[in-house]
């Protein structure tokens, strides 16, 4: 039947939402992103579990929003941070910054949200 992986994070944009909204409803899953409205922040919430086997093709679609470009001359790129558990292999973090996406160990400070 396959692990599961529990996914939740999110992702801040300077001028890059529309774009990314774009993304994720051409190349990827829809389900388990939310785009709250108001204040100055533009930004995406991600919280679904995922079968391990589909957790590549959501890596690939934070990496395709990560490497939006920058909206305006400040040059600030999409950043955000994620928080990914395997059953089987623990938990790993995701630093988007800087147009990639940077992947490893979650520190156990985080460990409480999955006990």
């Amino acid at each position: 039947m396959g692990a599961w992986v529990y996914v939740r994070g999110w992702l801040e944009f300077y001028g890059q939402r529309s774009q990314a909204e774009r993304v994720i409803r051409d190349g990827g899953d829809p389900a388990g992103w939310t785009f709250p409205d108001g204040g100055w922040l533009e930004a995406a919430c991600y919280a679904r579990a995922v079968r391990a086997s589909a957790l590549d093709d959501l890596l690939d679609l934070v990496r395709r929003i990560a490497a939006l470009p920058a909206a305006d001359d400040d040059g600030d790129r999409v950043c955000g941070l994620f928080l990914a558990f395997h059953e089987g292999d623990g938990q790993s973090e995701w630093q988007v910054r800087d147009g990639e996406v940077v992947v490893g160990p979650a520190a156990p400070r985080h460990d409480y949200l999955w006990k």
